[in-house]
């Protein structure tokens, strides 16, 4: 990476005037401001590596060319990707996008029922919030949990019993209301 040809300065004044210009032909091409964005700037810094190669006189064919090619190939592997929403909501084609946002608005709502139980568990009775911990959410089989609490397995399940019951005594309308909902 040797810029000493043209200079920091020079390098500068470069991305200065052709910022906005190589912005906007990769937006044109991808239609997609986020990816527009991520091309500019490897279009900039693939300019910095090749400073030496490329003729001065010339950057600014040198860079819409490159940004053109760059958008293309972009949104060529782009196409081939799966969206991770996809994955993650297996939605039917039909879906529409209010059945999309409730879908994530109901899972919001359950993660932060859970973070407020388990907070709360866990100023109640810390024994139970690791007892719970490391049965349901890490899936330890029960023997080693106890083992490892130094408790008998007949005091985990008991354990267990008392904490899901206090769970259930604080919890349940709140529960049952977003199941409903």
């Amino acid at each position: 990476m040797n810029v000493r040809s043209i200079g920091k300065q020079a390098f500068d004044a470069i991305y200065e005037s052709n910022l906005d210009y190589v912005y906007r032909t990769a937006c044109y091409y991808t239609q997609n401001h986020y990816q527009a964005e991520e091309i500019t700037q490897c279009v900039f810094i693939k300019l910095y590596d090749n400073i030496d190669n490329v003729n001065m006189q010339s950057v600014n064919s040198w860079l819409l060319i490159t940004t053109k090619h760059m958008a293309l190939n972009y949104k060529r592997d782009y196409a081939r990707e799966t969206l991770i929403d996809e994955l993650l909501y297996d939605n039917e084609v039909g879906d529409s996008l209010e059945t999309c946002y409730m879908t994530e608005f109901d899972r919001t709502k359950r993660k932060e029922l859970a973070d407020e139980i388990y907070l709360r568990l866990f100023e109640e009775n810390k024994r139970w919030y690791d007892a719970i911990m490391a049965v349901y959410l890490l899936e330890k089989p029960q023997k080693e949990v106890a083992r490892e609490m130094g408790i008998s397995l007949e005091v985990l399940h008991s354990m267990l019993y008392r904490a899901k019951k206090w769970i259930r005594k604080n919890y349940e309308k709140r529960y049952r209301y977003l199941d409903e909902a």
